[in-house]
């Protein structure tokens, strides 16, 4: 399936764009269109952020999900790509407000292709995938129509998502777990019920869409979880990130939280200051890091994700009794394995 996504992708931005390439996005042109110079700014960054890795996680979850419910899977590559498109637009924009050097391990699209290239390809690369969506075949206007509503609204749960991110970087404070759980809902959560909602809508089982979408963004919050731990035991080469990346930005991640109401008084407002910061100094980053390992909180957090998966499958299962046991395997393989990874 990887594979397959991975030509899906080559086929839309790996070779240089011709003027019906560009007329497939934009749909017609009334004067004289320069071609290269779209190619050169939008085709060519897309192509190097998009195409340098990634796991690929919302379009395999889509199309699990069309094979768990005897779809084939096969047909919806177009799908799969617009949700990976949608998601590396998340991730370059995210770049740019985080002022981040790495992405999976190499220079982000802002500091290759400068800062306006970038935000332009991250607006586009959001607005490519509805093009992807109002053309896709075989489905009903009906169909088109949910799906449209979908994403919408699903970007925009990501947005106030990263809203609440970026408040909380820019002026650090303790937050409660919920309060944490509910922005990682939102920001990492949305694209993860995207991929979830479009495989009901297209596989015509929207009777099984709110406990899909249940486990589902629950998997996506613990995905963010295991993510946000990773950073404290993660390797700058397998991570992809910068060393530190995250105390660096100020994020209120989950072992930052949680360490926070287990330091003494002091020392949790010492970590807030250094949040507050915004230092890349390595031996202060490390020595923060140490701290907040030291409290337990880093393997706490990996143990509330891993019960968090397991207490959402034990829900969804029953519900799918009867279900081809291969397919319903392979469903929660690729879940699971958002939680359980090594980077």
């Amino acid at each position: 399936m990887l594979a397959e996504i991975e030509d899906a992708l080559r086929q839309y931005v790996s070779t240089e764009w011709s003027e019906a390439d560009v007329l497939f996005w934009i749909g017609k042109k009334r004067f004289a269109l320069d071609v290269p110079a779209i190619d050169t700014n939008l085709r060519a960054p897309l192509a190097d952020f998009l195409l340098c890795g990634g796991k690929r996680s919302r379009p395999t979850l889509f199309l699990t999900i069309l094979g768990l419910f005897g779809a084939d899977w096969k047909q919806r590559l177009d799908l799969a790509v617009a949700l990976e498109l949608a998601h590396n637009a998340t991730l370059i924009i995210d770049d740019i407000e985080d002022s981040a050097e790495l992405r999976r391990g190499k220079p982000t699209c802002h500091k290759t292709f400068g800062l306006d290239t970038a935000v332009n390809t991250g607006t586009a690369a959001h607005l490519l995938p509805m093009r992807l969506l109002m053309r896709a075949k075989g489905l009903t206007e009906k169909q088109k129509l949910r799906l449209m509503e979908v994403y919408a609204e699903e970007i925009l749960n990501v947005y106030f998502g990263q809203t609440l991110d970026i408040a909380w970087h820019k002026a650090p404070r303790a937050h409660s777990v919920e309060e944490y759980l509910e922005m990682t809902r939102l920001k990492t959560g949305g694209l993860v019920r995207m991929a979830t909602r479009a495989a009901c809508i297209v596989a015509d089982r929207e009777d099984l869409e709110a406990a899909m979408v249940d486990f589902s963004e629950l998997a996506g919050v613990a995905f963010q979880i295991k993510d946000d731990a990773l950073e404290f035991t993660g390797d700058e080469a397998t991570f992809g990130k910068s060393f530190g990346n995250d105390i660096s930005e100020g994020k209120m991640s989950l072992p930052v939280t949680l360490a926070l109401g287990k330091l003494p008084a002091d020392e949790s407002a010492a970590l807030l200051r250094t949040l507050g910061a915004h230092t890349r100094d390595r031996a202060e980053l490390r020595a923060t890091m140490d701290t907040i390992r030291g409290t337990g909180a880093v393997d706490e957090a990996v143990a509330y994700a891993e019960k968090l998966v397991d207490d959402a499958w034990n829900a969804l299962s029953p519900k799918l009794t009867g279900m081809p046991e291969e397919a319903v395997a392979a469903f929660k393989a690729v879940t699971y394995g958002l939680v359980k990874r090594s980077k």
